[in-house]
């Protein structure tokens, strides 16, 4: 059985997120829990996991701190997609409360944690009522605590596929202590190039980069430096996505607040990612060599060229993945609806000869074309089942 090129991290970044403990993870968890119980009973602060929670991470690196308080904010967010019947439900922690618990408390454990959410708090009112009580205490914190709003991040790396489907930014940051930390964020371009997932490894990027450069089996992934306010502009616009079918992972949307913070570090007016859209007389250019082929010999041009337009303008004309090809042929009558229906029903067939055109274009593996080719037989019998059951409840609805 053919298998699909999944729309989840790359196998190099898959590479990379295991380096990222998992130890981390069921400690940030651990909290949220926590922190859901302490808002839902009167408790003394110092006697919470959470506070015992807090200790142990301030004996590690940084992230373990970090990650709980980033697990900590999202908690106290609503859920955009809680609407979705299939949507994992959870609970929302109340914010004041708990900032009024770790107020009333005068311990280290407690400052510590104010001092680390007055940096990834995104409410300034929140911020400076968290910054005043950490300067009234005067408790002696950690250093890279005490300069968190210092924090260097200075280099980043994407991660890219040739078929174009999503990008993984890396983002390498070192706080003032020397701790250096990598954030990571897969772009999906199939999905608003929205964020859908991320996480934090407690590492330089050099060694990430090396790694995951190390344990990559994929011949069709790079990797290539980025600017870093192109970076933040990427990023930004893909967390403002709210994708539909995007699923919740163990690192996402849990460390949203920590990579909001990260992103924020980095220098501003960036240029947001660009759909590689051709230029209609290049892309015309393109649709006529297609024709002129041996490829395109069996269409008509006059029938099928506004078919074919159509089909490019689902992303880049010469580059077909898997899930583009089930997502375009996903759309039924959507597909073609402007020609006569015995045209659209040869969207599959149209593909199957282009796709080896365009892919010989743009120098694709012909590995590559051999799945595209398989997706097109996979989706092409439910596609046609598709376009006539829309045709026939047309007709019935005249």
């Amino acid at each position: 059985m053919r298998e699909s090129r999944s729309l989840s991290v790359s196998p190099a970044a898959g590479s990379v997120r295991t380096m990222n403990e998992a130890r981390r993870r069921r400690k940030a968890k651990q909290a949220r829990r926590d922190a859901q119980r302490d808002n839902k009973r009167p408790e003394t602060p110092e006697e919470t996991p959470l506070i015992d929670e807090v200790r142990r991470a301030l004996a590690g690196h940084p992230l373990d701190l970090l990650g709980t308080v980033g697990m900590l904010i999202e908690a106290t967010k609503p859920d955009p997609l809680a609407w979705l019947p299939s949507r994992p439900k959870r609970d929302t922690v109340d914010l004041e409360p708990l900032l009024d618990g770790f107020i009333g408390v005068r311990i280290v454990e407690t400052t510590a944690l104010l001092a680390v959410l007055a940096e990834l708090l995104d409410d300034t009112d929140l911020q400076l009522r968290c910054r005043r009580e950490v300067a009234a205490r005067r408790d002696a914190l950690p250093g890279w605590i005490a300069d968190l709003g210092n924090v260097e991040a200075y280099q980043a790396v994407r991660m890219t596929h040739v078929l174009g489907d999503g990008d993984e930014l890396l983002i390498g940051a070192r706080l003032s202590t020397g701790d250096e930390l990598t954030g990571v964020a897969f772009i999906d371009h199939n999905g608003l190039s929205a964020v859908k997932d991320a996480f934090f490894v407690p590492d330089s990027i050099d060694t990430v980069v090396r790694l995951a450069a190390e344990r990559n089996t994929d011949p069709d992934t790079s990797f290539v430096d980025m600017s870093l306010a192109d970076t933040r502009a990427w990023i930004e616009h893909g967390l403002r996505q709210h994708a539909v079918f995007m699923d919740q992972t163990e690192t996402w949307p849990a460390c949203r607040p920590l990579l909001q913070w990260l992103i924020s570090c980095l220098p501003p007016n960036g240029a947001k990612y660009q759909s590689p859209r051709w230029d209609p007389d290049e892309q015309r250019q393109l649709c006529d060599e297609f024709f002129d082929s041996d490829h395109g010999a069996p269409f008509d041009r006059r029938d099928y060229a506004e078919l074919l337009d159509e089909l490019l303008d689902t992303g880049d004309p010469v580059r077909w993945s898997v899930p583009r090809i089930e997502r375009v042929l996903r759309g039924g009558r959507q597909l073609g609806s402007t020609v006569a229906v015995d045209v659209a029903l040869d969207a599959p067939e149209l593909l199957t000869h282009f796709i080896p055109f365009a892919h010989a274009q743009s120098g694709i593996r012909d590995e590559l074309t051999a799945e595209a080719l398989d997706a097109v037989d996979d989706v092409a019998e439910r596609y046609r089942d598709a376009v006539l059951r829309e045709v026939a409840e047309e007709e019935s609805e005249d």
